[in-house]
């Protein structure tokens, strides 16, 4: 499939004098969880875990080639010169890469280590300190949302509010890329002493259910062979 039509001037400059002057971004959002304060505490030990070894996950997550065809396939679908949203965005990596295809590219995420890397990597784009539970954007914002390994980190009662996060800032002909590590249980994993990470439960099934339930249609749904742990997943706005 080629990819869609050019936006016109008009519409880029419209979208990059917003992101530039604050017409998109509205930092706290009126969706906010009333437990907010008490999960920042419990999702204070995963972001604790980025920022401390921030520069040994970028080195070891530092080659594209791993999400190369899944960039593709998600470039292959979305207009040429498209406003993209990179939730989860680490040290810029992926914004990187779609920023060099032409695309207006903000990530955010909820590391200052990795969101510091990514502003050095990728200085023309932008980036913010920023949850998917409420994500600080206008909503029909974007043409395109990457958001790869987060979902996970999630418990699973905030997985509903973050993908209708994701179905409100994204445009009604939007495309939404998630992706999520399988777990047969949910909890703390280690890798290495000072590296620990929570993750939640999580089957094909249940993410469906959640995109459905979030008013997001699947398109795709793959995993890189049978014995994969993960699972990566396409999606649009319900058609009205």
């Amino acid at each position: 499939m080629t990819a869609m039509a050019r936006r016109s001037s008009s519409d880029v400059a419209t979208l990059q004098q917003q992101i530039n002057g604050g017409g998109v971004i509205t930092i706290f959002s009126a969706n906010l969880l009333e437990e907010d304060q008490e999960a920042d505490q419990f999702y204070s030990g995963t972001i604790a875990s980025y920022d401390r070894c921030a520069a040994r996950y970028a080195a070891q997550n530092d080659s594209i080639d791993e999400v190369k065809d899944l960039l593709t396939f998600f470039n292959e679908r979305i207009p040429c010169t498209a406003s993209l949203l990179d939730v989860g965005c680490g040290h810029g990596r992926d914004v990187e890469y779609l920023s060099s295809l032409g695309h207006i590219v903000c990530g955010v995420d909820r590391s200052e280590k990795l969101l510091h890397m990514a502003r050095e990597r990728v200085p023309k784009s932008h980036f913010l300190e920023g949850d998917v539970r409420a994500l600080p954007f206008k909503d029909r914002s974007f043409d395109g949302l990457w958001m790869n390994a987060v979902l996970h980190h999630l418990i699973p009662q905030h997985m509903p509010q973050s993908l209708a996060e994701c179905h409100r800032v994204l445009k009604p002909s939007g495309l939404l890329f998630v992706s999520v590590h399988l777990d047969d249980s949910s909890g703390w994993q280690a890798k290495g002493p000072d590296f620990v990470r929570y993750y939640a439960r999580i089957s094909g099934a249940m993410l469906t259910e959640l995109l459905q339930d979030a008013k997001l249609t699947p398109v795709r749904i793959t995993s890189r062979s049978a014995e994969s742990r993960w699972l990566h997943c396409f999606a649009r706005p319900h058609a009205n």
